[in-house]
């Protein structure tokens, strides 16, 4: 193994520490490798995450390798391909500079900061291997990503679209029912089977969801999105949509419904999920003129709960949103306790 080092004999001799150290910690690599430039770095980690050493969802992967492809193409100043970079001379400077071209490129905040994550990741994967001694897309500034208030139809918006909806496809209705009612996301609403779904204790266990795995794979079911699962309380008109939805699976297969088969499955068969792409497609078709998505609808749960009163932490544990992440997205339409809070200083 070798290092080769831009500098003085101390920066030699410490880079030559460096990799004694990684040799006696076991993090050269072995049996040969080819992981020399940036753009092998990102194929070693793609191919870790295809063969499962690293876990990564098959959405994910496909976003990732977008990511990569984005990055190693982007041209640094003097007409270099940030992916011929070699990973011994690679700085954090290069990163930034690859970070501006994307910019100019025309690439957005949130785009250019989730090319960070990937390259961040796949560094430190070639770290952990002995192919660089530090990650210097740790000392990268990253681009700031702009957050918005996202938009929260009102409870009243909601049983108008439902009535609407429920006027021309029952069936779907009581899906985007429980969706509303549980704040549920649309692939883990897909992923419910009967096993998941308590009607005699009137709450669901939400523990997996339906993935789209990419051009010419099939749709997967697979853990949720933070690899958690969560039981959640069923309203009045959530309980009363999935009897609905038990009968007409019985009369639709002619038996009662087993464990596995999916509460609103596809019509071709009950162990038959939907795509998501396709539920979402049906709900555009079938909303009418409102521009409410089915994400927003997930909004509303969350913002309805916060303007009852009820803390972050519950509502977390019901949305399956760490507290951190909905404190970023979500401050309710009136947030009681701010409003309690702003009494104080009445003159």
């Amino acid at each position: 193994m070798s290092r080769y080092v831009e500098g003085s004999r101390n920066d030699a001799e410490v880079a030559l520490a460096r990799l004694r150290v990684a040799d006696q910690e076991r993090r050269l690599p072995t049996g040969g490798t080819s992981a020399r430039s940036v753009r092998a770095a990102l194929d070693l980690y793609l191919d870790a995450a295809a063969s499962g050493l690293i876990e990564l969802a098959p959405r994910t992967i496909l976003t990732t390798r977008s990511a990569a492809n984005t990055m190693c193409s982007s041209v640094l100043l003097g007409g270099r391909q940030f992916g011929t970079v070699k990973l011994n001379r690679l700085t954090w400077q290069d990163i930034e500079e690859m970070f501006a071209a994307m910019r100019t490129e025309g690439s957005g905040a949130d785009w250019i900061r989730r090319c960070a994550t990937v390259l961040s990741r796949a560094l430190e994967f070639a770290r952990k291997r002995g192919l660089i001694d530090t990650n210097p897309a740790k000392d990268a500034t990253r681009p700031r990503s702009s957050r918005t208030k996202p938009y929260s139809p009102t409870g009243d918006e909601v049983r108008l679209i439902l009535e609407r909806v429920r006027a021309n496809d029952p069936e779907f209705a009581d899906a985007v029912t429980v969706l509303a009612s549980t704040g549920m996301r649309k692939a883990e609403l897909l992923g419910l089977q009967w096993a998941d779904v308590d009607l005699q204790n009137a709450e669901v266990h939400v523990a997996a969801a339906i993935t789209d795995a990419g051009p010419g794979l099939r749709i997967l079911r697979k853990a949720t999105k933070r690899s958690d699962w969560r039981d959640v309380p069923l309203t009045k008109q959530a309980l009363a949509a999935l009897r609905r939805q038990r009968k007409r699976a019985h009369e639709r297969w002619g038996r009662e419904v087993s464990a596995t088969d999916y509460v609103f499955a596809h019509p071709i068969g009950s162990t038959t999920p939907h795509r998501p792409d396709s539920f979402t497609d049906r709900w555009m078709a079938i909303r009418g003129d409102t521009s409410v998505t089915l994400l927003q609808l997930r909004h509303f749960a969350a913002t309805a709960m916060l303007d009852a009163g009820e803390s972050y932490r519950t509502v977390a544990d019901i949305l399956g949103n760490s507290e951190n992440t909905l404190r970023l997205h979500y401050d309710g339409r009136t947030d009681i306790g701010k409003r309690r809070a702003i009494t104080a200083l009445e003159l």
